[in-house]
């Protein structure tokens, strides 16, 4: 282990290319960022974690196109056949990528699941995926709640007790760190908003989030303009 006490020759980088965070000048570091680069380009080219790829199918709906349309945002419904499939394996990476239990995503959700993937189009590489079910309440966070940590749940926010209006409810959410801060996040919470309920745009405000990682409650946050927002 090396401590960062600000060297010059230690900093730390994000690969432009894998998306991992390093420190530059740590030799342990430096091996992890080379194992994981070399298993993301070998994913690349066989669908693995660090490179889950979705080819055109049928049963995908184009319903959001990047400004220079390198990127699309497809909608995945788990009542077809044809995107079951898909979204089964696209849900087990993302479990992988954020540490979740295996199944969790598909298997335990309360009602009828669609994905919203976004896909580079050269090389069909998946960069982003949103999954969301219809709700009927949540909980809205406490305002300046902080996340907190036990051994029984995991990571959560504090969250009143009074049941909310809530149509929406964000499954997980995950855009891969190379491909970050380009709004892909905020492209697919809006597609969702737009499809996931049949003639109507749902608002942001009626969106619910499962207990998010502190990058999520920060998205979320931002996503819906306020101090809180509602969890499920």
């Amino acid at each position: 282990m090396c401590l960062d006490l600000g060297q010059a020759s230690m900093r730390h980088e994000t690969c432009a290319r894998c998306g991992f965070l390093y420190a530059k000048g740590d030799p342990a570091d430096e091996k992890a960022h080379v194992r994981y680069h070399a298993n993301f380009v070998n994913g690349l080219s066989s669908g693995g974690v660090g490179g889950m790829t979705l080819k055109p199918a049928d049963g995908q709906k184009v319903v959001w196109e990047s400004e220079n349309s390198d990127v699309r945002c497809v909608a995945l419904d788990v009542a077809s056949k044809a995107s079951k499939g898909a979204m089964a394996r696209i849900a087990r990476g993302i479990e992988r990528e954020l540490c979740m239990p295996e199944n969790w995503i598909c298997e335990n959700a309360t009602g009828a699941l669609k994905a919203f993937v976004c896909v580079v189009k050269k090389g069909n590489r998946v960069v982003g995926a949103l999954f969301a079910e219809k709700v009927s309440e949540a909980y809205r966070t406490l305002p300046g709640a902080k996340l907190s940590s036990n051994a029984t749940d995991g990571t959560v926010v504090a969250h009143g007790n009074k049941p909310e209006r809530a149509l929406c409810g964000v499954r997980a959410i995950w855009t891969h760190a190379s491909a970050r801060r380009r709004g892909y996040a905020r492209a697919m919470l809006n597609s969702m908003r737009a499809h996931l309920v049949v003639g109507y745009v749902v608002d942001a405000k009626e969106c619910a989030f499962t207990q998010p990682t502190e990058a999520g409650t920060a998205l979320a946050l931002s996503y819906c303009e306020d101090e809180t927002f509602l969890v499920y």
